[in-house]
């Protein structure tokens, strides 16, 4: 208090023991009951630093479509050096074993022997197997199998279950052929009846290299190839999945059962019934490669259903004895 001045109004003194008010502290201030306190937002300095914000991710990169019809036509491609490979290494071997001091018998051997045109073919077989795996192994960056979905663990799994696919699907065309007109002599009987070895051989041949090689080119590249073609159009939009499903599957499964029908069909004289047998036989193969995502289970059911069918040939010639009998 000042006493010198009347005019001036009294005000407590100060005691320098005590701390100061502050409005924080105040009775009136109620955030001093709250914890932590407040604070005041802090305001950016306008430093001239630009402040980047973090790039957002990049979205998933999708998995190639492979295989798709390049793919395919590459793999057809590869046949014809493959063959040229096989034939030469045929020769080499037939003149170094079987003929090693005349070339023209071995050249009318090859001609009309059903046995060493049966070893050409598998030796082809094999080595198409070979180079397509280096080819899309390296094109790919993954294994072969991995690209065309072989899939064995699922085959393995449903190994009795597809083998019995194929039995079934075996004898259905078989009975199915009593009530078709087929024709009496086809070229595959005529091969049969040439000797009991050669149908041993040609036997042997279809229930193993034959549908392992049919399976990868039809249900392994050309299958997915056709699929692809309609995944393609839905990546970008152009259609649905549900068209994809009820349209483009159904379609591709058309277009790849014609092509196998129609290389068999040399084989039944050209005979409608057996070509559509045949067809209806691709249906049920690729159905099976779909549903099982697995073309090795379409190998197991393929095998199976040329195992009945020789069986059938094996059970009317008496173990192939009686070639005469397939003609009637």
């Amino acid at each position: 208090m000042n006493l010198t001045d009347p005019n001036s109004e009294s005000t407590p003194e100060h005691n320098p023991n005590e701390p100061a008010a502050s409005p924080e502290t105040s009775p009136e201030n109620p955030e001093i009951y709250a914890w932590p306190p407040a604070q005041e937002p802090l305001v950016p300095m306008q430093t001239g630093v630009v402040e980047y914000q973090p790039a957002e991710p990049a979205p998933p990169r999708r998995p190639p479509l492979i295989p798709h019809l390049g793919h395919t036509a590459v793999f057809f491609l590869l046949m014809i050096p493959s063959l040229v490979v096989a034939y030469i290494i045929s020769f080499l071997l037939f003149l170094a074993i079987i003929h090693p001091h005349s070339i023209h018998i071995l050249m009318m051997n090859v001609v009309h022997e059903m046995r060493y045109a049966i070893a050409i073919q598998i030796i082809w077989y094999l080595v198409l197997w070979a180079m397509a795996a280096m080819t899309f192994t390296l094109w790919w960056r993954r294994p072969m199998t991995e690209g065309v979905h072989w899939n064995a663990p699922v085959a393995g799994r449903w190994f009795f279950a597809l083998g019995l696919t194929g039995v079934l699907l075996g004898l259905v065309v078989s009975l199915a052929g009593n009530f078709l007109p087929m024709p009496k002599a086809p070229p595959i009987l005529e091969d049969l009846t040439k000797s009991q070895a050669a149908a041993w051989l040609l036997m042997g041949f279809g229930i193993s290299l034959a549908p392992l090689t049919e399976e990868l080119a039809f249900r392994g590249f050309i299958l997915p190839s056709f699929i692809n073609v309609f995944r393609w159009f839905q990546i970008r939009g152009t259609i649905s999945e549900s068209t994809v499903r009820n349209i483009g599957i159904p379609v591709s499964i058309v277009l790849t059962s014609i092509p196998f029908a129609l290389m068999h069909a040399q084989q039944v004289s050209f005979s409608w019934a057996p070509v559509l047998l045949i067809g209806v036989v691709s249906v049920v193969l690729c159905i099976v490669r779909l549903r099982n995502d697995s073309v090795a289970s379409g190998v197991v059911v393929h095998a199976c259903y040329n195992l009945t069918l020789f069986t059938g040939m094996l059970i009317q010639t008496d173990g192939f004895r009686h070639l005469q009998k397939l003609h009637h």
